[in-house]
């Protein structure tokens, strides 16, 4: 299980490329989400929660990846906030905290061919189940942005993807309690981009 070796890695400077796959999905949340008050939400965005599956299988790096937070902006710019973040590498947590102040911490994944089993030290933290849909469109660029950081030291992450977008169905099977609670286990919405290549540059100040 996770040990102290998240807290020594080493990590390779940004950007960070990857090719892999991606899983998302829109959940309607039980409660509506804070956003902290240098942030705005989304409309919708506080009464909904992004649940993100990711597979890096080659680049910079090669772990998996699960986060979870509302849809929010700052000024002009919008993105997911990643307040919640968990990845199978110990040097992905030290890279995601050093160069762009995210929050990772350390879990294992456990795969199937149509699910995965997300744990950490206190135990399971989600069971997600996924099936492959339709012929997606010709791979297409597209952005992929988040927040992170704290207020007053709030950090922009312009990721950005090239990938083959598929409309497939995503679904919760567990859902600890340790995180927000949902209320549906099945999304508003759910995709796939599958295969894609990613670009994770340095963060910017915001």
């Amino acid at each position: 299980m996770p040990g102290p070796a998240a807290e020594e890695a080493s990590h390779p400077p940004a950007p960070w490329r990857f090719r892999g796959r991606l899983w998302a999905g829109v959940f309607p949340a039980r409660h509506r989400q804070p956003v902290p008050a240098d942030l705005r939400p989304l409309p919708g965005g506080s009464s909904h929660l992004v649940v993100g599956l990711v597979r890096y299988r080659e680049g910079t790096l090669r772990y998996d990846e699960l986060a979870v937070g509302p849809l929010v902006r700052r000024g002009a710019r919008a993105g997911l906030l990643i307040d919640r973040i968990w990845v199978s590498d110990p040097v992905s947590v030290r890279g995601g905290r050093d160069i762009w102040g995210l929050p990772k911490e350390l879990a294992e994944f456990d795969w199937t061919d149509r699910s995965v089993r997300v744990s950490d030290r206190a135990g399971l933290l989600a069971e997600l189940a996924f099936r492959p849909g339709r012929l997606g469109l010709p791979a297409v660029p597209m952005p992929l942005p988040g927040f992170s950081g704290s207020v007053g030291r709030r950090l922009f992450v312009p990721g950005r993807l090239v990938g083959t977008l598929r409309r497939e169905p995503l679904a919760v099977v567990s859902w600890s309690e340790r995180l927000p609670a949902l209320a549906t286990t099945v999304p508003r919405l759910s995709v796939a981009v599958r295969p894609f290549r990613m670009t994770v540059p340095g963060p910017v100040p915001c």
